[in-house]
């Protein structure tokens, strides 16, 4: 009887032991977690900044804000790339007919004549004012976007004489493929 008690009170205190390296395992590997959650994070911060400081990136639009309050989501989404000397504007109601595909032919503005104004936000983001001039200047009064360090954006398209359109999304690497300077100026 003893002896069963004994061997008993062995493995309770070999299972205590098992149970407690157990959780420090468990602890460990969920410091282990955080630590590369961080870093990863940190690399997204670091890339959305060489991005948004180059001044060449894509803005895609995954949602829009209706006049109304409500939103949708794009199912062919729609996107604004910026290079220091080009502005292509591919959103839904922009510069085209409604029905019209996001990526049709002669959609959208293409536009060398803007302005553009990067200033830092408090939340460690940008604040991007782009002011379209000449021919554009009647379809769009100013694009704003907010940026945050992890690349999440808010568009607002101003429109003379028309409510603000607002897309939500995020800045990705550069994808489009700027016409010639000249082709750009052409009509």
């Amino acid at each position: 009887m003893i002896l069963s008690i004994y061997k008993k009170l062995i493995i309770m205190k070999s299972l205590g032991k098992i149970i407690f390296a157990f959780a420090l395992v468990l602890w460990g590997s969920g410091a282990v977690f955080a630590q590369s959650l961080k870093q990863e994070k940190a690399k997204k911060a670091a890339e959305v900044k060489s991005l948004v400081t180059s001044g060449r990136y894509t803005f895609e639009a995954s949602k829009k804000v209706m006049n109304n309050g409500d939103s949708k989501y794009l199912r062919h989404g729609g996107d604004m790339d910026v290079s220091k000397d080009t502005l292509i504007v591919y959103l839904p109601e922009e510069g085209k007919e409604p029905g019209t595909p996001v990526k049709a032919i002669n959609a959208g503005i293409t536009s060398t004549n803007f302005s553009y104004q990067m200033n830092d936000a408090a939340n460690g983001g940008w604040n991007i004012d782009v002011t379209p001039k000449g021919d554009h200047a009647a379809e769009i009064r100013e694009i704003t976007l907010a940026i945050s360090p992890e690349g999440y954006a808010t568009l607002d398209l101003m429109r003379p004489g028309k409510k603000s359109l607002i897309f939500y999304g995020y800045i990705k690497q550069h994808i489009a493929e700027f016409p010639p300077l000249s082709a750009a100026l052409v009509k």
